[in-house]
């Protein structure tokens, strides 16, 4: 066998260019596999962290009676002593580094011409900050920490519906805890645009003295968001908050801790049925590197089978050539599959520290309401580069044992007559 095996590498060595052609193309198709896969985790990632940045955070704690209500957004059954609540969640958990109440209400917003109904949210800005990065999505104006009294910021396409600049001043009114409806004017102080189609749409924000004037209410928080640390991964960021979640549930009994896997949960649905067909367009790319793969190994063996003809008239068994074929196929294989893998990593090195922007990659193109905006990052998955290392060995060897054993059958004459 170790004679054979270094046969087998003299010949690969020997044969430069034969084996440099074998080796570019499983480069060129293992590394674009990698680099599809990690940027389509990228994406999944991307969506993930802008849900976490702009609107559901790490963890949300709220009552059961109103999650059940939840579509209602009612302005009962909300969560109890939040500033206690907020410090048992704290301590729940080290990797929950941020807590911060919000209150939830319909709304309707007037220019004094048109109304349009909104989601509004009653902040913290100080502390919503610490969770969120709205603050950082201000495009007109400024956000409310820095805001006179009875003022609101919102979002960038219900300010261009209602042809709203940040300076002017708008009409907000909303049912209030009595049941009848109150109305006011407020300051437009800023105008955020982000990459959550729900905000730019209908997103408005005041703070807690302003709603407690508006609603009725006296310090009414319907739900406790919550920011952690950065995780490495999608995986470990899903995994972390349900741990986190379940953790601050056991400490606050009586209250309930949505992870992302339940606040995220239609986007994670999605996601699953979004796999199958990203799986097919990795299959697809897998499929083109092994077409040529099985191309230019055929090529290889086929342009030997005089070679072999000699083999067998010195006497080597045909065991012994499918053997010899066979490992050459495997080595080239080898080599290549470690090219592409190498290649992979640099292009998900490059995309994991430099990023894509989408804005450059899809333009104008409609999303679908995915809150895909920003930088894409590629994403680390050691275990597709594995695959895409053996991937190409029994590509390889699959393409070399074929036409090996066929060759190998031959008669000598035959052989040696081979064009």
């Amino acid at each position: 066998m170790g004679t054979i095996l270094k046969i087998a590498w003299r010949n690969v060595l020997r044969n430069k260019r034969r084996t440099m052609i074998t080796g570019v193309v499983m480069m060129a198709g293992i590394g674009l596999f990698i680099m599809a896969d990690s940027m389509l985790k990228g994406m999944d990632r991307l969506t993930i962290d802008n849900m976490v940045a702009y609107t559901e955070s790490f963890m949300k704690i709220r009552t059961p009676e109103y999650i059940s209500n939840l579509q209602g957004t009612p302005l009962e059954h909300g969560v109890p002593d939040p500033e206690a609540v907020m410090r048992t969640a704290m301590a729940s958990d080290d990797r929950i580094v941020a807590t911060a109440p919000r209150t939830r209400f319909v709304a309707n917003v007037s220019n004094y011409e048109d109304a349009l109904p909104v989601i509004a949210l009653a902040i913290d800005p100080a502390r919503d900050e610490a969770v969120f990065r709205l603050s950082e999505a201000v495009v007109e104006g400024s956000w409310l920490d820095s805001a006179a009294p009875r003022s609101i910021v919102i979002g960038s396409g219900l300010a261009a519906e209602m042809g709203l600049t940040a300076g002017d001043y708008a009409m907000v009114s909303a049912s209030t805890v009595y049941d009848n409806v109150n109305a006011d004017e407020y300051l437009v102080a800023g105008i955020v645009f982000s990459p959550m189609p729900e905000i730019n749409q209908g997103g408005l924000f005041m703070t807690y003295a302003d709603a407690d004037a508006l609603l009725g209410t006296d310090g009414f928080v319907s739900e406790i968001v919550v920011a952690s640390e950065r995780m490495p991964s999608l995986g470990d960021l899903l995994d972390a908050s349900s741990d986190a979640a379940a953790r601050v549930s056991a400490a606050l009994p009586g209250l309930r801790a949505d992870p992302l896997t339940e606040l995220a949960k239609d986007y994670l649905a999605m996601r699953a049925m979004k796999g199958k067909a990203s799986y097919f367009i990795i299959m697809v790319v897998l499929l083109i590197a092994a077409v040529g793969i099985v191309n230019t190994i055929l090529m290889s063996v086929y342009a030997r089978i005089r070679e072999i003809g000699v083999l067998k008239a010195y006497g080597m068994p045909p065991a012994e050539i499918r053997r010899l074929f066979t490992l050459e196929g495997v080595i080239v294989g080898a080599l290549g599959s470690a090219a592409g893998v190498a290649l992979g990593s640099f292009l998900v090195w490059l995309m994991a520290t430099r990023g894509i922007s989408i804005s450059a990659m899809v333009g104008d193109v409609d999303m679908g309401g995915l809150p895909l905006s920003g930088t894409l990052y590629g994403e680390w998955n050691p275990a597709t580069m594995a695959f895409g290392f053996a991937f190409g060995i029994v590509v390889a060897f699959v393409s070399a044992r074929i036409p090996a054993k066929r060759a190998a059958r031959l008669e000598v004459t035959d052989a040696l007559r081979f064009a």
